[in-house]
């Protein structure tokens, strides 16, 4: 009899090994998150690590922090009355507010309130992760357009110079990538025919690409697109780089626009701005990503 009870299926040790090993995966999968590229330039080079996508990396997180949550949950329900006799005063034997409750809360009130109001170190944590973020930006690696990959080849030519969606499949036929039409999605295309869509796009402008197949983490590699590709580079310069912490002066002087145009074209566009303001400060203003104000000055 008592052998058969040690073998009954222990769901205690089971939710407690649960919990602890779903806790380890959503802290693994967060950061590689943290340091993982916005997704114009993932998608674009087929960023990876450790052979999984930017896709695959949020998928593990989401589904980690689920059975992370179901499990502690679950955990908490097992050990209900542990968990309440912990609140219990030692002396009147009922429950009492304890300090390391009180504490606790006030701390993580802190952190969210700091966080919120952009208080440092917090802010400078936030920062510090968009500039990781942009640094695997590249100016020869950049798409014609942010996500390119879910253009059709037909929209694609039409914002490249130089060349339209014909050349293009005659390009790619050559290096024998057989398309249907010219309404077939880049990134499909490239995922067919396992390459990045960096590398389809470099083929499709008559653009040869140093390195083929997918990309092993979107850096290095990868040679300037024809036409679109190298004026797109031309014309966003090399401010890419924590541009949240650059002011406008320093980010019109690094990409050679005129300071006074670019305040009286941001006024424009509704945004209060100055050449000291920082990027990330006009943006924040209107509601916008630093990237956004980028974009508009471009």
């Amino acid at each position: 009899m008592g052998k058969n009870a040690d073998n009954r299926f222990n769901w205690r040790g089971f939710t407690s090994i649960l919990t602890g090993l779903s806790f380890v995966g959503m802290c693994v999968t967060g950061t590689i998150l943290f340091v993982v590229p916005p997704g114009r330039i993932a998608n674009w080079t087929d960023w990876r690590m450790a052979g999984l996508t930017k896709h695959q990396w949020i998928g593990l997180h989401i589904w980690f922090s689920i059975l992370f949550m179901v499990a502690a949950l679950y955990h908490l329900y097992l050990n209900w009355r542990v968990f309440l006799n912990y609140f219990k005063d030692k002396i009147s034997k009922g429950y009492a507010l304890r300090w390391e409750w009180v504490s606790a809360l006030v701390l993580c009130l802190l952190i969210g309130v700091a966080t919120l109001a952009e208080v440092k170190p917090f802010s400078s944590l936030l920062d510090w992760n968009e500039a990781i973020k942009h640094s695997w930006d590249e100016p020869a690696r950049r798409a014609p357009i942010p996500h390119a990959e879910l253009l059709t080849l037909e929209q694609l030519a039409e914002q490249v110079k130089d060349i339209d969606a014909e050349t293009m499949m005659a390009n790619l036929k050559a290096k024998g990538i057989e398309v249907e039409s010219s309404a077939s999605v880049v990134g499909e295309l490239a995922e067919a025919h396992n390459m990045s869509p960096i590398d389809l796009y470099n083929i499709a402008v008559g653009a040869e690409t140093r390195r083929g197949g997918r990309g092993g983490g979107g850096r290095g590699g990868g040679g300037q697109g024809g036409g679109g590709q190298g004026q797109y580079s031309e014309r966003q310069g090399s401010g890419v780089r924590g541009i949240g912490q650059m002011t406008l002066r320093q980010y019109c002087g690094e990409v050679g626009l005129d300071l006074d145009k670019a305040v009286e074209k941001l006024r424009a566009a509704g945004l209060e701005a100055t050449g000291e303001m920082s990027m990330r400060q006009i943006a924040d203003a209107g509601g916008l990503h630093p990237s956004e104000v980028r974009r508009l000055l471009e």
